[in-house]
Formats: C-alpha cells, sequence, structure tokens
C-alpha cells in the first residue's frame, strides 16, 4: 500500500509562508509522494525558496510559468506539470498538513476503492471544522445524499479547502471539464469542484485533524466575498445544477432565488453598480433577474417580514 501520491502548490508571491508549507510536505510519514510548485512568475523571493527545497528533497520539482496566468489556470498547471500518479492533491501556499495527513488518507482510499475522494476535520485558523458526520457511520459516505446535505445546510461544510482533500486521479479523469479538473468562469472553483466530485463518487472522511487552513481578511478572496456576497451566487448555481436529485432541493433552489433576487433588489437601490455587474458577469443568460423579477422577489421577503412581525 504504497502508491504515488502528486502534490501540487500554485504560488504568486508567496515567500512568507512558502516555506512553511513546503516543510510540513517534508514532514509527511507517507514517503511516495512528489511535489511540483508552480511559480506563477513571482516577484519576490518564492522562486528562491522552491529552489531551495528541490536541492534539499528531489522529490521535490519547479516549475515557472512561462507567463503570468490567472489563478485557477495556475491551479490547473499543478495538475498538468505533475507525473500520472494515484492520487492528486493540491498545497495552498498559506496552508499546511499535519506529519500524518497523507499516511491516513492514502490508507483509507486504498481501503476503500468507491471513494473517488478523502477529507478530514480541519484546523480553521482557530476553530476545527467539517464536521456533521457521524463517526460510527463511517468511514465512507455516499457522495450524492453528503452533497445534498450539504447543499440543504444540513451538515458543516465538509471538504474544507484544497489542501483537505486527496483525490483519487480515476475520479478526477471522470470530471466534465477534464483534463481540465478547476472549472472556469467560477468564483470559487474549488467549492465547485468539490460538488461536482462527490455527484460521481463516495466520500472516505478522517476523523482527525490533518490540515491547517490560513484566514486573513484581506486576501483577494475574503475582500471580495465579502463585498459582494459571492456565496450567494456560488450557491444558486449549485442549487441549480443538482436540483433535479430530489424535491428538497428544487425547494430549496425557490427559495435561493428568492434571496438572490432580493440581495440584488437591494444593491441596485444603493446604487452598488459594480457589485451588480459583477453578479450579471458570474451568471449565463438563463440565470440572470430581469429587473422585475427582483422587484418581485423583494415584495415576497418583505411580506413575510410583516407577517413575522
Amino acid at each position: 500500500m504504497n502508491p504515488l501520491v502528486a502534490i501540487g502548490v500554485p504560488v504568486y508571491n508567496g515567500e512568507e509562508y512558502l516555506a512553511e508549507c513546503l516543510e510540513s510536505i517534508l514532514r509527511q510519514t507517507f514517503s511516495n509522494w512528489e511535489c511540483v510548485i508552480v511559480n506563477n512568475q513571482s516577484t519576490d523571493q518564492s522562486l528562491s525558496i522552491a529552489e531551495s527545497f528541490a536541492r534539499k528533497d528531489n522529490r521535490f520539482r519547479v516549475i515557472t510559468n512561462p507567463e503570468f496566468v490567472d489563478m485557477i489556470t495556475n491551479f490547473n498547471n499543478t495538475y498538468k506539470y505533475s507525473n500520472e500518479a494515484k492520487y492528486f492533491k493540491v498545497v495552498c501556499v498559506d496552508d499546511w498538513i499535519f506529519p500524518g495527513h497523507l499516511t491516513e488518507m492514502v490508507n483509507l482510499l486504498e481501503k476503500y476503492p468507491q471513494a473517488g475522494l478523502c477529507s478530514s476535520y480541519r484546523l480553521d485558523h482557530v476553530t476545527v471544522n467539517c464536521a456533521g458526520l457521524n463517526y460510527y457511520d463511517g468511514p465512507v459516505f455516499d457522495g450524492k445524499e453528503v452533497l445534498k446535505q450539504q447543499l440543504l445546510y444540513k451538515v458543516d461544510y465538509l471538504m474544507g479547502s484544497e489542501t483537505t482533500l486527496l483525490i483519487r486521479t480515476e475520479t478526477l479523469k471522470k470530471l466534465a471539464g477534464y483534463p481540465t479538473i478547476y472549472p472556469y468562469g467560477v468564483y470559487h472553483f474549488d467549492t465547485s469542484q468539490a460538488y461536482e466530485l462527490l455527484s460521481i463518487s463516495d466520500l472516505a472522511f478522517v476523523f482527525q485533524v490533518t490540515s491547517y487552513t490560513r484566514r486573513s481578511e484581506q486576501t483577494y478572496t475574503s475582500l471580495y466575498s465579502n463585498r459582494f456576497s459571492t456565496h450567494l451566487n456560488l450557491r444558486e448555481k449549485e442549487l441549480n445544477k443538482y436540483k433535479g436529485m430530489s424535491e428538497e432541493l428544487e425547494n430549496e433552489y425557490k427559495k435561493e432565488r428568492e434571496r438572490y433576487g432580493y440581495f440584488l433588489f437591494k444593491s441596485r437601490l444603493k446604487g452598488d453598480k459594480e457589485c451588480i455587474e459583477w453578479h450579471n458577469k458570474q451568471m449565463d443568460s438563463e440565470r440572470k433577474f430581469t429587473l422585475r423579477e427582483q422587484l418581485i422577489y423583494a415584495l415576497k421577503v418583505n411580506i413575510k417580514k410583516l407577517k413575522r412581525s
């Protein structure tokens, strides 16, 4: 039980945390891994740090993109430049993994071939999350059922971040966009990928904390998420995609459309044109709200509030 694991570390100007990230990979109790560090034309010391690890251990390999690319492309490049391996994972440059991370996850996925991906509890800044599964029901769970529970907010988000997961390569090959493994045109591309993986495979779960996610209110993602409520767009999109799985999801989708339309109407009243433009760019023509729809949803929400009061 010593299959090859490919690890991707996408980096752009990540000198502050890169060494800690790579050191955590070096400390793994599981030894049969290869790590490709994809440097996206960094202007700080990231390349120098990456090369120092490659000199220290030949399981590290450094690739520098010929030209600067967007974030999703750089994440996809970590898979593109990795060698064929039985399992694949990304470790974000701000994050790190505990020494037993690969050992625990590989052991589970080797024992349960029906599971296409493995997650675990994680230390999310100072909070342990990815909770909600029953230890005595595990360690393998029906992917579609987990997806349904996620979309209905009946359990915590179990996928964590890219750093939290280990994915079977054969499962990645079943993704609709393969060999692109992270979807383009989706702001929360990692969550969208995780949902699709759950729709096509079962989930193995390690009931231990095996990874760390760093949080900063000033990151590019968090600044946009807080300002534009980007998760509204993600949730409406994913519910629309999977609403056919059950009547409960269909009803939840209708409620989410109502909440989303009300949010856009309030943004219009505030004169937040940038927010409106961002959401319009994220939606295809079939999902876009007309002004009439926004007004109707706003009236419905306010009527409900009046009834409750």
